[in-house]
């Protein structure tokens, strides 16, 4: 009897870590107004597995964020093992910039819809990854120390906005925004 409740359990989680794959995929490709039934049949499951899982189109767009949140965060740890913070940090603000415009709508969706109970929750994540990777470069006098993480990350959020979707303009932003972001190289005086 353990082992099939083990069973339908290791089911149960693979089914909704499919969803929340196949969701991410989707929202990011046609954005999050797709019928959810296009979700249901991408994932390999039925509607009412969807449903069993999520309520509804809010409820699995909260859990896509979490998990891209998450995701986001463990990045930053894995980032901060190899050896050039500066970098590092470049890297993961990209990879935060292109998932915050990844999915079309969903301002749209949330604005219509009650105050996000996990917003907190994920702010709090992002900001310690970012702070992890800030922190880093900070110690290596590569990024000023007068610098903060929810400033970063509200730079990161303009830079979204006004990238509009376009990786290439994205980059380039915050190539500027990481420049002013570095420690200026010392002058000799006198010369």
């Amino acid at each position: 009897m353990k082992d099939r409740q083990r069973r339908v359990r290791a089911d149960f989680l693979a089914n909704r870590e499919r969803i929340l794959r196949t969701a991410a995929q989707l929202f990011g490709e046609r954005g999050v107004d797709l019928p959810l039934d296009e979700i249901a049949v991408a994932a390999g499951v039925g509607s009412a597995t969807l449903h069993r899982h999520f309520s509804g189109r809010v409820e699995l767009v909260h859990s896509v964020l979490d998990a891209e949140a998450g995701r986001l965060a463990t990045r930053a740890v894995e980032l901060s093992s190899h050896g050039h913070p500066e970098q590092a940090l470049r890297v993961w603000l990209l990879e935060l910039v292109q998932f915050s415009t990844s999915f079309r709508g969903l301002a749209v969706l949330l604005a219509a819809n009650d105050a996000d109970t996990t917003l907190e929750n994920r702010h709090h994540a992002l900001t310690d990854a970012c702070r992890l990777l800030l922190t880093s470069a900070q110690a290596a006098k590569r990024i000023r120390a007068t610098i903060d993480a929810s400033d970063l990350l509200k730079l990161a959020h303009g830079i979204a906005v006004a990238s509009a979707g376009s990786p290439d303009v994205a980059g380039r932003l915050l190539d500027i925004v990481t420049d002013g972001l570095r420690v200026p190289p010392t002058t000799r005086s006198g010369h």
